[in-house]
């Protein structure tokens, strides 16, 4: 019997490597004797309270040991070259009568997709294994999302969903080409 994927998933992300594994197997089998004693759904309720209540600590922890730098900076890597490259445009748009930005040329968005993509890839290949590669994933698309949201202009929504998943399947691309080579 597996506890819920989306529990366990917060666990492998809030913990890391290092103390993930040890933190999960002692859940699991508070979780199998609850379940035997008491039925699933009470044993599923406890597991995502405890992991919901260990999700500050495992993360204080993680910080710590330095591990989630590299999340750190895949988020800062994704979101500051969309950010600038938005600024940028605004100004540029700002200086041209009757102009005010909201018609932003495709090429405008291109580039930004492509730097977003290749900020992402470069994050990904920081990742020695596959939760640290998921959790950098998982935080360009945090910062896809956070960019898009900072921006200045509107933005349509094909290309956002593209972002939204262009960034982490980048992320993902880099993990993949570094465990290649």
């Amino acid at each position: 019997m597996k506890p819920p994927a989306l529990a366990r998933w917060l666990l492998w992300a809030a913990a890391g490597e290092g103390h993930a594994e040890f933190v999960a197997g002692d859940l699991h089998e508070e979780f199998l004797i609850l379940c035997a004693t008491r039925g699933r759904p009470a044993g599923s309720r406890w597991y995502v309270w405890q992991v919901l209540r260990s999700v500050p600590w495992l993360s204080r922890m993680r910080f710590r040991s330095g591990e989630a730098a590299h999340v750190a900076a895949a988020m800062l890597a994704v979101a500051l070259p969309w950010l600038l490259l938005d600024r940028l445009w605004r100004f540029v748009y700002s200086s041209i009568p009757l102009k005010d930005g909201l018609g932003r040329a495709p090429g405008f968005w291109a580039v930004s997709l492509v730097c977003v993509c290749l900020s992402a890839a470069l994050c990904g290949s920081f990742g020695r294994s596959f939760p640290r590669a998921a959790a950098i994933a998982v935080a360009a698309a945090v910062a896809a999302i956070g960019a898009l949201w900072c921006g200045t202009a509107t933005v349509p929504a094909v290309y956002a969903g593209l972002a939204i998943l262009a960034a982490p399947a980048s992320s993902l691309a880099g993990f993949q080409w570094r465990r290649m080579r």
